[in-house]
């Protein structure tokens, strides 16, 4: 019996590849390269200061009831960064808030009103971008709206014109 020489598997002499690893048999496996030994510079010894340090003249002692006593150190409060992606308050790409989906809403339930107000918010009276969006889309769907319907009357209409001329060819039969 052979040892696989990459897995360390037993395997039978006859076996051209390892059952374990799927190695071939009787290929040594490479090592690694060589890593280079990092070479250390001895520390050099800093330089003597040239000039000894003179402490700056302190300040003139004033009398005892001026001198205020020392404040501990105060943390300032944490302040998180502004972010460079808000947009400032009243922007014309502030979005609407719920609130005024709701109020928007309400006034789509008006019947002429809603037209009206869909008209001077799509043709620029109105200061949001979103708004402005919003009632272009719904005069779109109204337009659309309107042209099926209009298409719809026009089929059956017409439908049910030429089945009231036949009803009424029918009835006169009778008479």
């Amino acid at each position: 019996m052979a040892f696989c020489t990459f897995c360390g598997t037993q395997v039978p002499d006859n076996i051209k590849f390892c059952t374990s690893c799927g190695k071939p048999m009787g290929v040594q496996p490479q090592a690694p390269p060589p890593q280079p030994q990092p070479v250390y510079a001895q520390p050099q010894a800093a330089p003597q200061p040239q000039q000894a340090y003179v402490a700056p003249p302190a300040p003139p002692v004033q009398s005892v009831q001026s001198v205020q006593p020392a404040q501990p150190y105060a943390a300032q409060p944490y302040a998180p960064a502004a972010d460079p992606n808000a947009l400032p308050p009243g922007s014309k790409y502030e979005p609407i808030t719920t609130g005024g989906y709701i109020g928007i809403m309400l006034l789509m339930m008006l019947p002429l009103i809603n037209f009206i107000l869909l008209l001077v918010w799509a043709c620029g009276g109105c200061r949001k971008v979103n708004k402005t969006n919003f009632a272009r889309a719904m005069l779109i769907i109204m337009l659309v709206g309107t042209v099926i319907s209009g298409i719809i009357f026009l089929i059956f209409g017409s439908m049910f014109s030429s089945g009231l001329g036949d009803l009424t060819d029918t009835l006169k039969a009778f008479e």
